[in-house]
């Protein structure tokens, strides 16, 4: 298996990939099915018993080549998902475009983008890529709005590059028009990544879309498109874990009022004495990583959304350990067909914000502790241990994390 990149201290860089793909998959294998009988995958019964999880096992005595944890919708229908994923996936990234500008290399692996920075380096690291497009299930295109940013680039003049980019791919190439796009698929983590792509609007209604930020006001499309965590790397400290008792602290958010729900939340709450509420930014003047050390203490991490529905907060709670509470009105939560998030976190809508305290204070004791092992078993530790399948993913997928 390929070296961890200098830095990296979690796997959840890694793991973006992993699930990316099987919601890929799945979307791609339902699209199959709805063509008829004949085209669709199968799973033989020898791989689908491979990877069941036992249910007569106990927690202690299961391998995690039998055991799926309990985040799963169905931890049955994500391993032969998974398996025929592995068995036969292969994925196209067409050759064309300069690395040196906005093409087929990520911009950085570091930042509150990383999570686009990973997937374009870690599917061409991967074992799903192929050389051959005729062996190809689907096709990424590798442009990066983020490397346009950072050179510069006016919304304009991306999506005039995006469109020019795409167009020349459907006119040198034949796979475009076999679906109109379905089989296609592109990365964005930043959302003028995801308003770069509106020159095109056949390509926005047919093709799947990777993104951070699932709005509707960008015309994410649930059916087909694939929400990604927004993940802020590198993690200033280790993961968090296994330490209930040192979690006193109620609830807890720090960060800035660029959305109308974080304004409420810091009028409402900034003044508690259980919630430690602040409305910009713990200052470092104060202590080093205070902002970072306050997760580990606190036992619901509040996660409004910002611009857009999403935030780089939540992955900051998963990895720390803190069990999230997404406050966010029509966010279709990252990889929602294959994670069951009430399982490890606690989902309101925003006009809940007035309730907040009231509603995290009816939470037993023993529900937070269900919270937080759901947290720390199926996201905060390695999740290729988590889902039964690190030792065959060790020959399967060598990526780089």
């Amino acid at each position: 298996m390929a070296g961890r990149l200098a830095g990296a201290s979690s796997p959840l860089p890694r793991a973006l990939l992993i699930l990316a793909i099987v919601a890929i998959f799945s979307i791609f294998f339902l699209f199959l099915r709805s063509l008829g009988p004949a085209a669709a995958p199968s799973l033989s019964v020898d791989e689908s018993r491979r990877l069941r999880p036992s249910s007569s096992s106990s927690p202690s005595s299961s391998s995690p080549e039998t055991s799926l944890p309990s985040v799963y919708h169905s931890p049955e229908v994500f391993a032969a998902g998974y398996a025929e994923m592995e068995r036969s996936f292969k994925v196209y990234i067409y050759p064309d475009g300069d690395p040196k500008t906005f093409y087929q290399t990520p911009r950085k692996l570091t930042g509150k983008y990383a999570s686009e920075g990973y997937f374009f380096q870690n599917i061409r690291e991967s074992r799903f890529r192929t050389h051959d497009p005729d062996r190809a299930d689907l096709f990424f295109v590798p442009i990066s709005p983020h490397k346009m940013r950072g050179k510069g680039t006016s919304y304009e003049n991306m999506t005039m590059i995006v469109k020019d980019y795409v167009e020349g791919l459907m006119n040198k190439y034949p796979y475009w028009n076999r679906t109109l796009g379905a089989d296609h698929f592109f990365v964005t983590c930043h959302d003028v990544g995801v308003r770069a792509f509106e020159g095109l609007p056949f390509m926005v209604k047919n093709s799947i879309r990777a993104v951070c930020s699932p709005s509707y006001n960008v015309d994410f499309i649930p059916h087909k498109d694939v929400a990604l965590p927004q993940v802020l790397q590198p993690f200033a400290l280790p993961e968090g874990g296994n330490d209930i008792e040192n979690r006193t602290n109620l609830g807890f958010w720090a960060g800035h009022r660029n959305s109308k729900i974080r304004v409420i939340l810091a009028r409402v709450w900034e003044n508690d004495t259980e919630l430690a509420i602040s409305n910009n930014r713990i200052n470092r003047a104060i202590g080093e990583l205070v902002y970072q050390k306050q997760f580990y203490r606190t036992k619901f991490c509040i996660c409004p959304g910002g611009s857009q529905v999403n935030s780089a907060r939540i992955s900051d709670s998963i990895h720390y350990g803190c069990v999230p509470v997404i406050l966010s009105n029509y966010y279709d939560l990252p990889f929602n067909d294959v994670l069951d998030w009430r399982k490890f976190a606690v989902v309101l809508k925003e006009r809940d914000v007035y309730e907040l305290k009231s509603i995290l204070k009816s939470k037993l004791q023993e529900e937070f502790v269900a919270l937080h092992k759901s947290l720390v078993q199926g996201m905060a530790g390695d999740l290729l241990t988590v889902v039964g399948l690190k030792s065959t993913l060790k020959q399967a997928v060598p990526l780089r994390c």
